[in-house]
């Protein structure tokens, strides 16, 4: 498998590929979230844990959510903060699965009449990765006009995190999936590409780092732990970068190590997932996860109605 572009994926493919592949990081790492990590990361890199094995879980609100975004664009043709903050709230009070504490306190908030624009959370607990795992939706909008997307991912980042690292992260995250989606996107140069995009943040600072570990060989077993396996914004979108950069062309190996090495891995793994399929396509993900996948033919509905307003 080449990290080139291939001209024979399609880019319906894309976005379905964007939209599983998400789905299916969040399923797989769900059951490993919190895992301290070290004796499994240890066991795969060794080759004596099958990814065979990993046990899919159900949807967390990375999936949901993502698919609340996916859902809003495709009903509005654009990306309405209204409307996308009305179908959080309305999952939320589903009894919203895995929910972050930025995300709660905005939900409270919304259900309290505040305005969706003012609802999102301040201070330094609003710097986690909730509007990153939720935005590939966001980056796939924007695959054939980028102009607009860092204010469409602020749009839809200020309903739960009013923080620049968490909308810098969301920024990074729409943007590799819309190159992706594009066939534009080329994972050695996707780090000093993505800082190019972004204001001087934490965020930025650690997306160099990932580049430099990967410059220098430092294998992820080392790697990730120093890029921090937290729920911050700037931990998830450096140790989501170090996996697609250390495995261009092994997509499987790249989302197996987003989970293996512990901590927050459904997300993690979500956006791992999302991007890789947004590159390489719905067909690079393994039949033997994709026929486990709980609600994949709405996933996959909901992928070609994107591509479809997106393509208008």
């Amino acid at each position: 498998m080449s990290n080139e572009p291939d001209s024979d994926i399609s880019t319906k493919q894309r976005f379905v590929g964007c939209l599983v592949g998400l789905a299916l990081g969040d399923c797989l790492g769900a059951y490993w979230e919190g895992y301290p990590g070290t004796e499994l990361a240890e066991a795969y890199y060794d080759g004596r844990f099958d990814p065979a094995n990993l046990r899919m879980s159900q949807w967390t609100d990375d999936t949901a959510m993502a698919m609340a975004t996916a859902q809003s664009i495709v009903e509005c043709g654009a990306v309405d903060g209204a409307d996308m903050a009305a179908k959080y709230l309305r999952w939320f009070e589903s009894g919203g699965r895995g929910i972050g504490r930025a995300t709660y306190h905005s939900m409270k908030r919304l259900q309290a009449g505040t305005p969706w624009d003012e609802a999102g959370h301040q201070g330094k607990y609003a710097a986690g990765n909730g509007v990153a795992m939720r935005i590939a939706p966001v980056g796939l909008w924007h695959t054939f006009d980028q102009e607009g997307l860092p204010e469409d991912c602020r749009i839809c980042g200020v309903i739960t995190h009013r923080n620049e690292e968490a909308l810098a992260a969301a920024v990074a995250v729409a943007r590799a999936v819309a190159w992706a989606a594009a066939g534009e996107l080329d994972f050695d140069t996707l780090a000093v590409r993505l800082v190019s995009q972004l204001p001087p943040t934490r965020t930025a600072d650690s997306i160099i780092k990932a580049g430099q570990l990967i410059e220098s060989k430092v294998p992820p077993l080392q790697a990730l732990p120093q890029l921090g396996l937290g729920g911050s914004s700037f931990e998830t979108v450096a140790t989501v970068l170090y996996c697609l950069m250390h495995w261009p062309n092994e997509p499987v190996k790249g989302l197996v190590s987003a989970i293996v090495n512990g901590g927050d891995t459904d997300t993690r793994a979500a956006i791992v997932g999302a991007i890789y399929g947004a590159h390489f396509g719905e067909q690079v993900w393994p039949q033997r996860w994709t026929s486990q996948l709980p609600g994949a033919e709405g996933i996959y509905q909901l992928a070609i109605q994107l591509y479809e307003v997106t393509t208008r």
